[in-house]
């Protein structure tokens, strides 16, 4: 599966918002995990892409695609910024796009990181689930 096509899984589950005013909404409310550009995207998309990565605290990336290569995959004419707002779809994400395109090792770290801290999480809030269950 490629990178592309793996934007249109997450875009179909939900866990993707494309579109600088929604993208600029999920940052703002926190649920940006990372946000992409196009490679032919404008200048003023940018620069609010940016501006909402650093709001939210969640790494931008780059990507190589187009706008129109982007907007194919997820069913839309053009889509010149996108968010994927889960962790783990964010971690596949660059690790699929590092596979097939190389240069995101910095990024993919960060996500690594930031990706097993949400799954200790999970496994931590499972235990307490199983705890208060069994009356601990």
């Amino acid at each position: 599966m490629s990178a592309l096509t793996f934007l249109g899984l997450a875009k179909r589950a939900g866990r993707l918002e494309s579109g600088d005013d929604t993208v600029n909404m999920a940052a703002r409310a926190g649920k940006a995990r990372l946000i992409l550009t196009a490679s032919d995207a404008g200048r003023s998309s940018l620069v609010r892409a940016k501006n909402s990565a650093e709001a939210a605290k969640c790494p931008v990336a780059a990507v190589p695609f187009t706008k129109a290569e982007l907007g194919a995959a997820l069913g839309r004419d053009t889509v010149g910024v996108a968010a994927l707002t889960d962790v783990g779809l964010a971690h596949a994400f660059v690790e699929k796009l590092q596979a097939e395109k190389g240069g995101y090792e910095a990024l993919l770290e960060t996500l690594a990181a930031e990706n097993d801290r949400a799954l200790q999480r999970q496994r931590e809030k499972r235990r307490h689930e199983r705890n208060v269950k069994r009356g601990k």
